[in-house]
Parts: structure tokens; sequence; C-alpha cells
């Protein structure tokens, strides 16, 4: 990777190496095998993310970004398609919940043992209080709401902890009933 003077772009490209790597190896990747894979030297990577530690945090919050930046355009195409009307949000998120994308939940498996640090999962949690406020703002009543959220959650949770999976007829049958709970 060619030294540049946008430090940004450099540390997407990092953040992409490190994601190309951790899905490979799992959470030993090493810096090294991170720079190897940039194309830069492991003093360049360390000067952007001068821990194995940051490098996997700056990835995570990358991901609730870039989920974030997903749950918002469907909730725009939900609202332009059906208008906004209690239950938008949530039926927004219902719908990326069902959409298995394998590179996605290997990445978060990968970075799941970053939850034992307690700093670090206080600052994750925080990242994604935007799921408990746009839950609530949804004009759904909150209790039905949270129930539909974190039904979702449990349904991610369990594909990426090795539960056992619902086959499609109880995936359809658990999305459409979700889904019915967002009508007021």
């Amino acid at each position: 990777m060619p030294r540049t003077k946008a430090p940004e772009l450099t540390r997407a490209a990092l953040l992409d190496a490190a994601s190309r790597v951790l899905r490979t190896r799992g959470a030993t990747l090493s810096l090294d095998a991170v720079a190897q894979a940039a194309g830069v030297s492991k003093g360049g990577l360390l000067h952007h993310y001068p821990s194995k530690e940051q490098l996997l945090q700056a990835l995570a919050y990358a991901l609730i970004e870039e989920f974030h930046t997903r749950l918002q355009a469907a909730h725009a195409h939900e609202i332009a398609l059906h208008g906004d009307a209690p239950g938008a949000w949530l039926r927004a998120y219902i719908e990326l919940s069902f959409v298995q994308d394998d590179e996605i939940e290997a990445l978060t498996a990968a970075l799941a043992p970053l939850a034992t640090l307690p700093d670090l999962l206080r600052g994750l949690q925080e990242a994604q209080r935007f799921l408990i406020d746009e839950t609530e703002a949804d004009g759904l009543p909150p209790g039905r709401a949270h129930a539909i959220r974190l039904a979702c959650d449990g349904l991610w949770a369990g594909r990426n902890s090795g539960l056992p999976d619902l086959n499609h007829a109880q995936r359809t049958a658990l999305k459409e009933e979700l889904q019915s709970w967002t009508r007021p």
C-alpha cells in the first residue's frame, strides 16, 4: 500500500485487511498477517493501531457503523414503500435480521472474544445505543417493540453461537409473526 496523506483511507484499508485475515484465521490473527495483507510494514500498521486490541476494536466499531448504515437504508426503503407509519423502523430491522450474511456473521463471531473486555464492552454497548433509542421511537408500545427487536437479536445470536437454527419454514413463520406485531 503506497503511503498516503489521507490517514482515514489508510485506516480503512487496514481494517479491510484485518477483516480478510480475521475471516480466515479468526481472532488469532497477528498484526504481522494484517500488515502483510494490507501491504504495509508492521510499523505502519502500529502507527494507526498501536495494538491488536485497538485494531479489533476499530473493526468492531466499523461493523456497527456498517450495520447502522444498512439499517437506515432499509428504513428509508420501508418508508418509501409503505410510509412512515408506526413499526416502519422495526420492519426494516426484521428484514435485515433475516438476511443471512455469512461474511458479516463470520467477522462478528471472530470478534466475540472482545466482549470479555469490560471497557470495550461498555463502548460497544454505547455505540449500539441507537438500537434501543430507535426501537422506542418507532411508535409501537415499548414492550412489543423491544420484544420484536430482541427476538431478531436472539435469532441472530443463536446462529452465531452454535445454537440449533430454525429451518426455512420456521424462519418464515417467525418473520411473518414479527412483522404482524409491527402493525398497529
